[in-house]
């Protein structure tokens, strides 16, 4: 049983509990869909493409039946965020609105916090820091001027956290000392650099500083915008990788957009900060970036569990429309309706928005937005000069590469007529000449697959993987406990049954633990349950808790799982007794030999009954 005596009282923790729907704070994670009893969505845990991740609304649990992760929101909490039961109590109240026992809010106002926490409150403290100056200081004007003159005014400024890091080289690293925080903290920080001689400096001088935010909306990160050119730095710095800030795994602004992003379902993916900004400001306010690199894996599947459609708008220049590139070939197997936007003459958002404003940009933004095939062609057709025959040649056999890859034979149609109007070729002979394309695409997808299959079979020595299959003893147990727990009358009927237990000595132990549960004050249910086993029951007790049961069991089904399992029972020690009977034969015992083939005997007319 978890132990947390003398930090939150057990009284509190269920009043959390019970008036807090589990859907509601899993829902701004993982995007759920309804299936029958449960709903599904990506587990945030692991990668996968197909939904394993269940939360059934009734017990107030959720479960991935890959993963085997599962729990109450409690659960939950801890491991999407990484924190202690405790802190995952007082965020789950939190979101609730419920307001903390004032014994409990002054332990949590002077409570020991993580070397997490310590790290994330640091990062705030540094981001209030910066936005000060910027705001309210002297110094901070010419970095106020330039964001300005970029037509961000203070309420853009303070939506999205943007501060100034003079350049000083100790005015952070002195600001924090009057704050006693521990050098060992600073340099975990990463907000620091170190000199030869072990002395800190500031890592960001002279930049706009743009706070990078986790999930949860916690400043975590920084990137710093050079404020003045200079030849010897990058114009971009961020903040180095830490406990806390990862890279690959985060998007910016992904916390403040992620609300309209799920009721949209749509998610618009800019390249930088400013595009972010300056789209919010145009009303766009579902919009995300990368952090200054390529698209990641990680990224997409983060942005998978939120938003059904992704709609890539990159600057319009040439590097830009390599990155579009390079992004549709990673999203290519998510599972998103994928959109692109090639604004006009290059542009990228921020100079779109600027020169033909806010609605013109929401028009760019609904009304010409191009599948990836129609992109992929005009990026082609903007490499080939169309006066030149050898060129439209060249172009027409890139374009039917590109269109061999698309199963549908109407996307195909409408696809070769824009290829034979914008080549100006006859269509009947494109259609033959993509006929033969299609053929030898084929032949090559074919050979690449028998290549794979040999080289998998000739590398590969890890054992197959084999599905675990439940018998029927199993599966009687499993349904027998769940249908207990939620049955006061027939958990009673077991308890009653002297001779009855389960087989399986960890579905003993859970049934057991739940008769003790039953004797603590308050509700009785399976999410409170979850909080009253150790970490490792909780999965079986989730699994158990999942197993999908038919709409209405008859006390005769109910019979017979209880008759399967004491006849598993009854196996079991008949084959023990045939165990003793060979061995006090074989050791001449006959006492001991004639006391088993007596149990012996009885079992089996038990089993014959």
């Amino acid at each position: 049983m978890i132990t947390i005596a003398g930090r939150i009282p057990e009284a509190f923790i269920e009043e959390v509990r019970q008036k807090t729907n589990i859907v509601d704070v899993v829902s701004q994670y993982v995007q759920l869909k309804k299936q029958g009893k449960n709903l599904f969505g990506l587990c945030p845990f692991h990668e996968e493409k197909t939904p394993s991740f269940s939360v059934t609304e009734d017990k107030q649990i959720f479960n991935c039946f890959s993963c085997h992760r599962g729990g109450n929101v409690f659960k939950f909490i801890m491991d999407i965020e990484d924190i202690s039961f405790p802190e995952a109590v007082l965020k789950v109240a939190d979101f609730s609105d419920i307001s903390l026992p004032q014994d409990l809010a002054t332990q949590k106002a002077t409570a020991d916090q993580s070397q997490a926490q310590q790290l994330r409150q640091l990062y705030q403290d540094v981001q209030v820091l910066y936005t000060h100056i910027l705001l309210k200081t002297k110094i901070g004007e010419p970095a106020l001027d330039y964001l300005q003159d970029r037509q961000l005014d203070e309420q853009a400024i303070n939506e999205f956290g943007l501060g100034f890091a003079p350049d000083q080289s100790d005015l952070l690293l002195n600001f924090l000392k009057t704050r006693h925080v521990s050098r060992e903290l600073m340099v975990r920080s990463g907000l620091f650099a170190q000199r030869q001689d072990g002395q800190l400096i500031d890592r960001f001088r002279n930049r706009v500083m743009f706070p990078i935010w986790d999930q949860s909306g916690r400043v975590i990160a920084f990137s710093g915008r050079l404020l003045t050119k200079s030849d010897n730095e990058p114009k971009y710095l961020n903040s180095p990788e830490t406990e806390i800030f990862q890279k690959r795994d985060v998007l910016y602004h992904f916390a403040q957009a992620k609300r309209e992003i799920r009721q949209t379902k749509t998610a618009y993916l800019f390249e930088g900060f400013m595009d972010v900004i300056s789209a919010y400001r145009a009303g766009v306010t579902n919009g995300i970036a990368s952090m200054g690199t390529s698209l990641t894996s990680d990224q997409l599947y983060l942005l998978s569990r939120a938003a059904q459609r992704l709609i890539i708008c990159y600057d319009g220049d040439e590097p830009g429309q390599n990155a579009i590139a390079d992004a549709l070939k990673l999203v290519k197997e998510r599972p998103f309706e994928i959109g692109v936007v090639m604004l006009p003459d290059g542009q990228d958002p921020d100079e779109y928005i600027k020169a033909h404003g806010a609605e013109a940009f929401q028009q760019q933004l609904e009304g010409h937005v191009l599948t990836p095939v129609a992109f992929e062609l005009q990026r082609l057709a903007g490499q080939y000069n169309f006066s030149v025959d050898n060129e439209r040649l060249a172009y027409v056999q890139s374009a039917l590469q590109t269109l061999v890859t698309i199963e549908s034979t109407v996307e195909q149609d409408l696809y070769l007529r824009q290829v034979a109007d914008q080549a100006n070729v006859d269509l009947t002979a494109l259609k033959t000449e993509f006929t033969n394309a299609v053929r030898q695409y084929q032949r090559k997808e074919r050979a690449k697959k028998r290549q794979t299959r040999l080289t998998t079979q000739q590398t590969s020595s890890a054992p197959p993987i084999l599905n675990v299959v439940l018998n029927r003893t199993e599966i009687s147990e499993r349904r027998l406990l769940n249908l207990a727990i939620g049955d006061p009358t027939l958990c009673q009927q077991l308890i009653d049954q002297a001779d009855f237990a389960f087989n399986n000595p960890q579905l003993q132990t859970l049934f057991e633990n739940w008769q003790q549960y039953l004797q603590t004050d308050g509700q009785h249910d399976v999410a409170g349950f979850a909080d009253f086993l150790t970490p490792d029951q909780q999965p079986l007790l989730m699994e158990v808790e999942m197993m999908p049961l038919p709409d209405e069991i008859s006390d005769a089904e109910i019979n017979d799982y209880i008759h399967n399992i004491q006849t598993a029972h009854l196996d079991q020690r008949l084959k023990n007794a045939q165990q003793q009977v060979k061995r006090a034969a074989e050791q001449g015992d006959g006492d001991a030999e004639m006391k088993w083939l007596n149990e012996l005997l009885q079992l089996k007319r038990q089993l014959s009954q």
